[in-house]
């Protein structure tokens, strides 16, 4: 049976002439844009939205403009790469090496040699008392002094996700459903509490707060809540309730954390299902299954909704209501970003530039992209990485 499985796998793949996802060992834009008639189409009512400055998965400084984007190519990464801007530095590591990269200078680059044990790799950047420190997935801690790497700390704590960085701390979660914290003053480390894991893939979360909390993702399927007073893991049970609550049947794929807005929790499952939801009073303001999977997304200061589909964009209002829908027909559509009112959005293929109040036309900046996309905004400049290389974005 799986000899017969393989061939048909085989068959179809050698007589596709498709655009599959691979990539090139190492490419580099060709900044080569074109303008065409456009594919959107505005399928619903409003042809003008203004839905303000976007705050969540990420605040967009509301000053960021690049009227004619060009992308440059930094350097080569892998896909294990981790990225972070500490100090007007970009810190990149890259197997066992790690890259300081002057952000004003870009061709002063630092490169150094970290010691790393047998499938222990960077897990995260962080700064800490003007020094850049490197935390390892075996929890091992690392400082760059100078022209070296000095290992600091060896905890032997097993995580895979990234930590939460407090002024003199960081809280590690472990691969067995843990909770430490570490104490960056003297080096100590002590147990906060446990957690209950849930089946679910493997996410980049952000951390967000809101009035009493902080939100963070263990896995799309595991939401860990902190006090945000003195930062103890406690069990709320909030998705437990709102799937209780919900009628649109179970949340257990969120996208991101649960992100807070008019002191309601907006959760986004991966399936399209949406419900926005106040843990305090059990109430869910309103909740909307769009039956398509969310890609991507971004929320404004206004309250608006904008999401990424396989085939289309939709802006929700803060009433839930669709008010714009754009069939964008990019094939493997990765991620969206905004500048001034106009979306962006990153397939396998390039960068597409959206007006939303005017679908005349589309400006396409033809370059292969893997899906394990990451988008940082630092000044003026928007730089974007995957599984083969680091990209900036400016004029």
């Amino acid at each position: 049976m799986k000899k017969i499985k393989f061939l048909i796998l085989f068959i179809a793949l050698t007589s596709c002439n498709q655009y599959l996802g691979t990539v090139d060992p190492d490419y580099t834009p060709s900044n080569e844009v074109t303008e065409i008639f456009s594919n959107a189409q505005n399928d619903t009512y409003n042809s003008k939205v203004e839905f303000g400055n976007i705050i969540y998965p990420r605040e967009i400084n509301p000053a960021l403009s690049i009227n004619n984007l060009k992308l440059d190519k930094i350097m080569n990464t892998d896909r294990n790469s981790v990225l972070n801007f500490l100090y007007d530095k970009i810190i990149l590591s890259k197997d066992k090496n790690i890259y300081v990269i002057e952000i004003k200078n870009e061709n002063n680059v630092i490169e150094y040699k970290i010691n790393l044990n047998k499938d222990e790799k960077v897990i995260h950047f962080f700064g800490y008392r003007d020094k850049i420190y490197i935390l390892t997935s075996r929890s091992r801690i690392f400082v760059i002094d100078d022209q070296n790497i000095i290992d600091v700390a060896d905890y032997d704590v097993f995580t895979n996700t990234s930590p939460i960085v407090l002024d003199e701390s960081l809280i590690i979660l472990s691969v067995f459903g843990e909770i430490f914290e570490i104490n960056l003053i003297d080096g100590s480390i002590y147990k906060n509490n446990d957690f209950k894991t849930k089946p679910g893939t493997s996410v980049k979360s952000n951390l967000f707060k809101d009035q009493t909390s902080l939100y963070y993702l263990f896995n799309s399927g595991t939401l860990v809540t902190f006090s945000k007073d003195n930062y103890k893991h406690y069990n709320n049970y909030i998705m437990e309730d709102l799937n209780i609550l919900s009628s649109l049947g179970v949340f257990n794929e969120l996208v991101d954390s649960p992100f807070s807005y008019n002191e309601y929790l907006h959760f986004l499952d991966r399936s399209g299902k949406i419900a926005i939801y106040n843990p305090v009073s059990s109430d869910i303001l309103w909740e909307l299954d769009i039956n398509e999977t969310i890609l991507s997304y971004l929320f404004s200061n206004n309250g608006f909704l904008i999401l990424l589909t396989f085939d289309k964009i939709l802006i929700l209002s803060d009433s839930g209501r669709i008010i714009s829908s754009y069939t964008h027909n990019k094939e493997a559509p990765i991620s969206i970003f905004n500048m001034k009112g106009n979306i962006h959005l990153i397939s396998e293929k390039g960068i597409t530039k959206f007006n939303m109040n005017d679908k005349s036309q589309e400006t396409f900046y033809k370059n292969k992209f893997t899906t394990n996309l990451d988008i940082f905004y630092q000044d003026q400049y928007i730089y974007l990485k995957d599984d083969k290389s680091l990209f900036k974005l400016s004029e």
